[in-house]
């Protein structure tokens, strides 16, 4: 299981999810690679019934979650059916 990947400021403690060169808080340079613990707690979720593609057309939809991490940054990802708003997930990465 491969957990999402954060980067994390050793200035101020901030963790954020897309790369960037300086911490959004306090502007520090040098941000930290770190691996998610990968839990998390559902935020929103949904069913995508009409796939954008066909080729990701799965019969009866699929479920897409947002995911705030426990490090605190919010990620979308695929949920299970059953889901709600307020379920504790834990996220991994497929290759």
């Amino acid at each position: 299981m491969t957990r999402p990947m954060l980067q994390s400021c050793g200035a101020c403690g901030h963790s954020w999810q897309f790369r960037r060169a300086a911490c959004p808080t306090c502007a520090a340079l040098e941000p930290l690679e770190v691996e998610a613990g990968g839990g998390g707690t559902v935020w929103s979720v949904t069913t995508v019934l009409r796939a954008p593609l066909p080729e990701l057309d799965v019969p009866g939809g699929y479920g897409i979650a947002l995911v705030t991490l426990d490090e605190g940054p919010r990620i979308m990802c695929r949920a299970e059916p059953g889901l709600a708003i307020g379920d504790r997930v834990r996220v991994s990465m497929d290759d």
